[in-house]
């Protein structure tokens, strides 16, 4: 079975996999290009084991944590997730069975003179006189797997005789990733940063329901569009970019929300980082060395075709109720998607609720000035309560997070800003250290106590003020 958790070289430039996580740790210890601090490469294989711990405690359908691993059997025997996981699998076979379906509509020379959804109904009911067999197999499967369900839904898109089964089509703005695309795809779009983008802009655009834009004269700046009423709209190139792009984050967000739980906390940070600058600084750039490319090779070589599919389309939205209420089904559940991810983006677990649980670092008689002075004065930093403190600090605070429920890529991001400070923090205090048994020229001390002073993540310090301020009215 393959290792969901991947003892992988955080270095972008590496990415060397390992077996075992001790072989990851030998390999940042002595590594010149991966290597890291020793706290570093600790905090990392703390996060490593526990991600691994959680994981294999963890629901996939529900995302409930559950103590011990019989807990987490106990659930899925007896839940509704083994009714998801049935179901998925089901959804998996029929997409299976919809391959199959069209490759045999491509062997039908009779020629077609009835309704398209009749000779739709007739190619799934009827054999087929060369594939009798397969075709009445893949009938009884349908039925067993959806027996409430109409053919119609399956075969929409698909084209017999110069017979055009309607297409729903995303608005512009609104566009959705393809159904089928899996985890380790995802991961791997993920980890591309820059290219990730471009490489997801032209995935979306590949996709029939998403081609919702055309130019029939190339002449012209104006671009024809279908917009979020589902009317034939028209745009300049720089709205239309906007548009796209800014969805394509969007979608980008959604796969990171999917593939969370296999990354690690300085991952995820990573990745959202990337994806918070592409509105500024690399809008353009991406626009520059793909998007522009992409959008450009859909106007020149589908803009006729798309257009004769956006015109029937809204017209077949006027007249056919079914497809109406289809395509708003599919407007609210992109708008669904849209709401969720701007909320999974804002952090979730207020540093309140993390000092009620761990207590408040300003509040802590061991990182008092005084007793942190005297104590920096006996002992080396690593035997330092302020190093231990911190540590412990950061260690607590990313199993809490990830144990949590409701956690969102905004605690996780949160969490690794305040772990980031912290660790520089720590950096300096070490410097300090160092020097407090030193003189200058002078013959005077560098470190005294009126120059000392406890290095604490503004994060915490603001959240201490709001709290008394907040008492005191």
């Amino acid at each position: 079975m393959a290792n969901i958790f991947p003892n992988i070289c955080p270095n972008i430039n590496c990415n060397k996999e390992f077996i075992y996580i001790s072989e990851l740790k030998r390999h940042l210890n002595k590594s010149y290009h991966c290597g890291k601090d020793i706290t570093d490469i600790d905090l990392y294989i703390f996060e490593k084991k526990t991600l691994k711990q959680i994981g294999e405690k963890t629901c996939i359908y529900c995302n409930n944590i559950y103590s011990k691993k019989s807990c987490l059997d106990r659930h899925i025997k007896n839940s509704n997730c083994t009714t998801k996981f049935n179901e998925l699998k089901r959804q998996k076979q029929l997409e299976e069975l919809k391959n199959e379906i069209e490759k045999l509509k491509l062997q039908i020379h009779n020629p077609i003179q009835e309704n398209p959804t009749e000779i739709i109904n007739q190619t799934l009911q009827q054999p087929i006189q060369q594939n009798t067999q397969n075709q009445q197999h893949i009938q009884e499967q349908i039925n067993t797997l959806q027996p409430n369900q109409t053919i119609n839904n399956i075969n929409n898109s698909l084209t017999i005789n110069n017979i055009t089964i309607i297409q729903h089509i995303n608005p512009a703005g609104f566009e959705t990733l393809p159904a089928n695309l899996n985890e380790a795809e995802m991961l791997r779009l993920l980890n591309l940063e820059d290219k990730g983008v471009i490489e997801i802009v032209k995935l979306v655009c590949e996709q029939e329901e998403n081609k919702n834009f055309y130019k029939l004269n190339m002449n012209k700046n104006n671009i024809s569009y279908l917009n979020n009423n589902y009317k034939i709209d028209i745009c300049q190139d720089k709205e239309l970019k906007d548009k796209l792009l800014k969805q394509c984050v969007i979608l980008t967000y959604r796969m990171l929300i999917s593939c969370s739980s296999l990354m690690t906390s300085e991952q995820i940070y990573r990745i959202n980082s990337n994806l918070q600058n592409i509105s500024q600084k690399m809008k353009e750039e991406i626009f520059d060395n793909g998007l522009k490319n992409i959008i450009e090779y859909e106007l020149r070589n589908n803009s006729k075709l798309t257009k004769d599919k956006i015109t029937k389309y809204t017209k077949e939205l006027i007249s056919n109720q079914e497809i109406k209420e289809q395509a708003l089904d599919n407007y609210n559940k992109v708008l669904q998607i849209k709401e969720d991810t701007y909320k999974n983006k804002n952090p979730n677990i207020a540093l309140y609720d993390i000092n009620n649980k761990l207590g408040d670092p300003i509040e802590s008689q061991y990182l008092e000035k005084e007793f942190t002075f005297n104590d920096f004065n006996i002992n080396r930093y690593e035997y330092t309560t302020y190093s231990k403190f911190w540590l412990k600090r950061i260690k607590d605070e990313f199993k809490y997070i990830n144990t949590h429920p409701n956690k969102t890529i905004g605690d996780i991001t949160s969490y690794e800003n305040r772990k980031n400070e912290i660790l520089d923090n720590i950096e300096k205090m070490k410097i300090i250290n160092s020097q407090m048994r030193e003189y200058d020229s002078n013959n005077n001390l560098l470190v005294t106590y009126d120059n000392f002073n406890v290095q604490i993540a503004n994060d915490y310090i603001k959240e201490n003020e709001r709290v008394k301020l907040e008492n005191r009215i």
